[in-house]
């Protein structure tokens, strides 16, 4: 008996140590994957979400830099500018001193601020204009404006009857939409002439000033003027943010633009975005749950000089406690003054860590560091190089916040073990398999995902711990496969822009990043279209008249599908085609049945919007240059003798189609045009095509 008991004795002793250790070990094993699947997990949502905002970004100033180019060019802003310009100067009169102490007064509330916060500013009598047309400008519309200051931008007419006045309601609705659509604090019109802002849609103390020696020469309004001067005449500018003392000291971007009245620059746009559109960019509008990023995740932005560029999470939704931990890792109290003054730490605070020096460097950073607020963080950081801006992309989580997760798992194994410690006498192997069992499906699936396999299935464990973690790996997948789709829609997104303004052909090419293509083609047949008749797109009609111009393109691209012929330039009024291009014949019948369609297209569409539009077409033959131009803006041309014989029969009066004789030379049927008079287009008679099927035929669509 007692030889009996002391062997049931030995045999416990083994079989408890050895449930023990089977549960220790498994405990120990899942503790590790689940760091793993956490710190991997987290360095993977950080790195892709990283890359994301950075395209996010690049493609965001890309826009806000081609629409404003788009403004420039828009012959209803050159006519704003000259109206305005002229009405400006003759509006010049000397002001009394009464008038001038009443204009400076207005000034009060906009340096009173500077004052309350002990911040050095320059006089008033400095920043008044030095123009008499500025400052009876300013005196109108600022210091006589009925309305408050934050909505003086509701006067159109300041009912004075000068010219001035008189051009400001004509135009000040249409810009003040402008800056709207555009997301604009502010939009001014400078005169190429004096130099001087000569409209504001906000009606702020910049209005009047000269923009090259008045008081804002050394701000980023000045500095957008000047880089303004060393670009192209067709191209945009962007300055990087900086406090502008007109709009209450808020970090602002300048955007600015030539105008220009055809060939003549008369002047410039200069468009004033708010800091908030970029955090927004960057934040994707402050959903930090949508981008994976929990409770202590960040994205921002942070300039080439280290500090910030967007408003960081942790000011946005607890300023005042920022300010308590800046000042306590050792921020200085006159920065953290400035920062309550002007709302934000952005151009202020300097973010100085390994992540933002090595993306400084040009190289990407993923790690573990101290963030700006000094607590410890996974931070993924990158340079955004865009426009000169030299910009770096930081996107961050606390590891207190995965390392919490860890802990709770850490504490229920814990728990576990010490409920399950007197059944493992009994069955310790046992669970140990039963415990061991689920953990090589969910590594095989944590695998798949690190490597790339997003759409692995992940094996539904139950509701307990591995469950749970089954379930957040699931979850991160999910957030993967949103963000590959994301990627892939961008994607999409670009080659629909570069299809937008060349030929199918090309797309690839450029994406592969080549630029100078030049291409030499044999006896291709070009189409110019004129389209006299379409309204101005200003007022009330503004809508109708952008339907009709969409309505225009797209059939007229459809048309060019239909027919093999490839659009190289599209205007609202001008258009250029080409037929053969890259092909051994000239593909002249082909061009001919799509001018004559394109003729009936377009009557066809101005009968649907009841407008009248005349349209004449010219038709050239003979050897062309195309190629693509332009490294950051993009655009596709075409040279050579027959585009300016095309273009020059398309410009002649009336309407129809007109040939020269390179044409009538490879057209199967010669009845099809008859010769109009003796007058020549380069070496080739003129002949006017007739549509054997029907000069009025409809398209189809």
């Amino acid at each position: 008996m007692s030889s009996r008991s002391s062997l049931r004795s030995r045999l416990s002793r083994p079989l408890v140590g050895l449930g023990l250790v089977s549960v220790v070990l498994l405990a120990a094993v899942n503790f590790v994957v689940v760091r793993t699947l956490l710190d991997t997990g987290s360095e993977d949502q950080l790195t892709t979400l990283r890359d994301v905002r950075r395209n996010a970004i690049d493609s965001g100033i890309d826009r806000l830099l081609d629409r404003v180019a788009v403004m420039g060019a828009d012959p209803g802003v050159a006519r704003a500018l000259i109206a305005l310009d002229d009405g400006y100067e003759a509006s010049a009169s000397e002001l009394t001193p009464a008038q001038i102490e009443q204009l400076e007064a207005t000034y009060a509330p906009v340096v009173q601020v500077y004052d309350d916060a002990g911040v050095e500013r320059p006089p008033v009598a400095d920043l008044l204009p030095a123009s008499d047309a500025g400052r009876s400008v300013q005196l109108a519309y600022i210091a006589d404006n009925p309305y408050p200051p934050e909505e003086r931008s509701e006067l159109a007419d300041a009912g004075d009857g000068s010219s001035y006045s008189a051009a400001h309601a004509q135009y000040h609705g249409f810009l003040h939409d402008l800056a709207e659509t555009i997301g604009a604090n502010d939009l001014l019109l400078v005169s190429a002439g004096s130099t001087e802002v000569v409209y504001s849609v906000e009606k702020r103390i910049d209005l009047g000033t000269d923009v090259q020696t008045g008081p804002y020469e050394d701000t980023s309004l000045g500095a957008a003027a000047r880089e303004l001067e060393r670009s192209s005449v067709s191209d945009s500018v962007i300055v990087d943010a900086a406090f502008y003392l007109p709009d209450a000291s808020v970090p602002l971007l300048h955007v600015a633009a030539t105008v220009r009245d055809q060939t003549e620059v008369v002047g410039a746009i200069v468009i004033e975005i708010s800091i908030e559109n970029l955090t927004a960019i960057v934040t994707a509008d402050g959903q930090f749950d949508l981008l994976g990023l929990g409770d202590t995740g960040d994205a921002y932005v942070v300039g080439a000089d280290g500090r910030f560029r967007s408003v960081p999470r942790a000011w946005t939704e607890d300023p005042e406690g920022y300010v308590e931990r800046y000042l306590d890792v050792g921020g200085d109290e006159r920065t953290a003054s400035l920062m309550e003054f002007t709302g934000g730490p952005v151009l202020l605070q300097e973010v100085d860590n390994d992540p933002v020096q090595t993306a400084a460097e040009g190289d990407d950073y993923l790690g573990i560091a101290r963030n700006a607020l000094d607590r410890r963080a996974r931070i993924a950081a990158g340079p955004v190089e865009i426009a000169g801006l030299d910009w770096i992309v930081v996107t961050e989580q606390q590891t207190s916040e995965t390392r919490g997760e860890l802990e709770g798992f850490l504490w229920s194994t814990l728990i576990l073990l010490a409920i399950l410690l007197p059944i493992l006498a009994i069955v310790g192997a046992a669970l140990a398999r039963v415990f061991a069992r689920p953990v090589r499906p969910l590594l095989r699936s944590a695998r798949a995902i690190a490597d790339g396999d997003f759409d692995t299935e992940v094996p539904e464990l139950g509701r307990n711990e591995l469950g749970d973690l089954g379930r957040q790996l699931e979850n991160i997948a999910e957030r993967l496969r949103e963000q590959d789709r994301s990627a892939a829609d961008e994607e999409a997104r670009i080659n629909e822009m570069l299809a937008s303004v060349l030929p199918a052909a090309l797309v690839e090419r450029v994406r592969r990043g080549e630029r100078d293509i030049t291409e030499l083609v044999d006896t291709a047949t070009v189409i110019a279209v004129t389209i006299a008749g379409i309204p101005e797109p200003s007022g009330a009609e503004q809508d109708e008249v952008l339907d009709l111009t969409q309505r225009l393109s797209d059939d007229m691209d459809a048309l060019a599908a239909q027919h093999d012929v490839e659009r190289i330039r599209a205007a609202s009024d001008h258009q250029l085609f080409v037929a053969g291009r890259n092909e051994e014949a000239a593909f002249a019948p082909a061009a001919l049945a799509f001018a004559l369609d394109a003729v009936g297209c377009v009557r066809a569409v101005g009968a649907d919007f009841g407008i009248v539009l005349s349209v004449q077409a010219g038709l050239a033959t003979g050897l062309v240059v195309s190629g693509v131009l332009g490294t950051r803006q993009i655009s596709f041309g075409m040279w050579g003798e027959p585009v300016d014989r095309a273009i020059a029969l398309s410009d002649r009066g009336g309407a129809g189609v007109l040939v020269d004789g390179s044409v009538v030379d490879l057209l199967d049927d010669a009845d099809a045009v008859t010769a109009v008079d003796e007058e020549v287009a380069g070496d080739s008679a003129t002949y006017r095509a007739e549509d054997t099927v029907g000069a009025e035929r409809e398209p189809e669509r």
